[in-house]
């Protein structure tokens, strides 16, 4: 496998893992001191940051619309999964919308630093306010 394909593996894992909230299998693609930066909460910890999304998240509705995974052609251990996202709450809120989330791996294809880009705009119309405001 070349490393193009060997990070495709990971965010594959991160992908399923997170649409059935397995906080320690996503944990586990993580670094020891690894940090997601989410645009409602900042710099966090990744057990953290899962364990508040899980907590809220209705598995049963939310669900993931895959559009592209692209590499970084600067030779750095990036990568870049783009996806349309359906979150809904276990309160029964709901929103949709695009995301990219940029990863940064170490030499052992672990994930150091986590990116998520989005516009909040919509989620806080459609959740009234942060969700993970708790």
């Amino acid at each position: 496998m070349n490393q193009q394909e060997i990070y495709e593996e990971v965010i594959k894992k991160y992908m399923t893992a997170l649409a059935s909230c397995d906080l320690d299998g996503l944990c586990a693609l993580f670094t020891p001191d690894a940090k997601v930066y989410s645009p409602l909460l900042g710099w966090i910890e990744p057990r953290i940051f899962f364990e508040k999304m899980c907590t809220l998240s209705d598995i049963e509705k939310s669900y993931q619309i895959p559009h592209n995974t692209m590499m970084s052609t600067e030779g750095k251990p990036t990568m870049i999964k783009h996806f349309t996202y359906h979150w809904a709450v276990k309160d029964g809120r709901a929103t949709t919308f695009e995301v990219c989330d940029v990863f940064e791996f170490n030499e052992k294809n672990l994930i150091t630093k986590e990116t998520i880009l989005y516009d909040t705009y919509q989620l806080r119309l459609d959740m009234n306010g942060n969700p993970l405001d708790y």
